[in-house]
């Protein structure tokens, strides 16, 4: 067999992706205000963040945020957290441009919430505002509202007005506005307030499982022991991970531990009902799947084969598995029902498939390493595959967001390495939290 996805080649994926090399040239950053590819770099500067647009990316509507009015004693920096956050995640929506503060005609002190000066907000080829008025300090009140600009409309947003809040709750406010936001333009809610865990390099030989807010804010190493810890997930209203705490590789959830046997665990898949786990586990040979109960006990092995079976990871329905298997001589995407029966394989190109994760929309996204570079890809059932990221320097660890809109994946790259959001088809990408170090991106879902 020519390629084995033992628990060496795992490591190696998930602790160094300075392994995956970047060629000479790739992913060069252009300085004409594209990303160096026929497509262009927006975003405000003055928020430290940028959007990458595909030559194929289609327009994105303008959207005014002026500086949030503070209140009734409510302090300057707090009102400024809230103005970032929404400007962030309008930003990082992929729907919207914001358009340069500098270049607004009113100031927000002068402009009463409830009444926008039309003419002032069109000028600047606003097609939608949205205002916030901060009260107290703290805790706080807090009203938002978002206008149809061209249409002279005020739009209700779900959420809009909160009262009594501190300022951590003040932040999550601001996020589930800019959600309903999205759930009147585009007819689903946002995901600006849900978390993405990860894999972190803390020293040699020492990985933490860390998380971050989708907008790259609040990074926080969550589980640090001394050991590797590594391949998180998201279950049962938390992070499961496996951790070598104990000497060998097992399942944990939090500071609990759930497996219960001396077999190596691998990685670790919750049932969207939350009723049942899939894991990878090695007794002494090659990886198998089985079933486990959500109390961790083992069931049942699903595939019970000569090959390596890792990365499972369920449909949204739970009724499937895709998983990467070396059946076929190299690493490649599978998928088969979790009551059993025979593996269909999906790829059938790539040198080294690994990591997918089924998304709520039906697509199974995966990287893919050729040439000592990971590039990140999408696979339907029926074998369709789309490329999401090229020339883009190194991009692995894919995870779909809660609502299938966009991808949270890691890479190195000339504009800077760490997480990046990028939209489901791959056109607009962004750089959230920037660092080295870190593998096995789980959004939260």
């Amino acid at each position: 067999m020519r390629h084995l996805i033992g628990l060496a080649a795992l490591l190696a994926l998930a602790w160094t992706p300075s392994a995956l090399a970047q060629p000479a040239g790739a992913g060069a950053a252009a300085t004409d205000g594209t990303d160096g590819r026929g497509g262009a770099v927006i975003g405000d500067p003055d928020e430290g963040l940028q959007v990458i647009v595909g030559p194929a990316g289609t327009s994105l509507e303008g959207i005014a945020v002026p500086d949030a009015r503070c209140l009734s004693g409510a302090a300057e920096g707090t009102c400024r957290m809230v103005t970032s956050v929404l400007r962030r995640d309008m930003t990082l929506s992929f729907f919207f441009q914001v358009l340069p503060p500098r270049s607004y005609l009113v100031s927000p002190d002068d402009e009463p919430l409830d009444d926008p000066a039309w003419a002032d907000w069109m000028n600047i080829g606003a097609r939608y505002l949205i205002k916030a008025e901060i009260r107290g300090g703290g805790p706080y009140d807090a009203d938002f509202r978002l206008y149809e600009v061209t249409n002279k409309r005020n739009v209700p947003v779900a959420e809009q007005s909160v009262s009594g809040v501190g300022k951590g709750q003040l932040r999550r406010a601001a996020h589930r506005f800019a959600n309903g936001v999205m759930k009147v333009r585009t007819g689903t809610a946002g995901v600006f307030d849900t978390r993405i865990a990860y894999a972190k390099k803390l020293a040699p030989g020492v990985k933490g499982i860390g998380i971050v807010d989708m907008d790259g804010h609040n990074r926080n190493v969550l589980i640090h022991n001394g050991s590797i810890n590594m391949l998180p997930s998201w279950g049962f209203g938390g992070i499961l991970y496996t951790s070598f705490r104990d000497g060998h590789p097992e399942v944990f959830f939090g500071k609990r531990k759930l497996s219960r046997d001396r077999g190596h665990y691998r990685s670790v898949a919750v049932s969207p009902d939350g009723a049942r786990m899939v894991a990878s586990i090695s007794y002494g040979g090659q990886s198998d799947l089985y079933l486990m109960s959500k109390e961790g006990e083992v069931v049942r092995n699903l595939t019970n084969s000569g090959a390596d079976e890792v990365s499972p990871t369920f449909s949204p329905d739970g009724t499937k598995i895709a998983f990467v298997s070396s059946a076929a001589g190299s690493p490649q995407v599978y998928t088969m029902p979790v009551s059993g029966g025979e593996p269909t394989r999906l790829t059938f190109a790539g040198d080294y498939n690994y990591d997918p994760d089924w998304g709520p929309s039906g697509l199974i996204v995966f990287a893919s390493l050729t040439d000592n570079v990971s590039d990140i890809f999408t696979v339907s059932e029926g074998g369709e595959i789309r490329r999401l990221t090229q020339d883009q320097g190194s991009n692995k660890d894919p995870s779909w967001s809660p609502d299938g809109r966009y991808v949270a994946f890691f890479s190195r790259r000339s504009e800077g390495t760490g997480i990046y959001l990028m939209s489901a088809d791959g056109r607009y990408q962004s750089l959230v939290s920037r660092g080295g170090g870190v593998s096995n991106t789980a959004w939260e879902r």
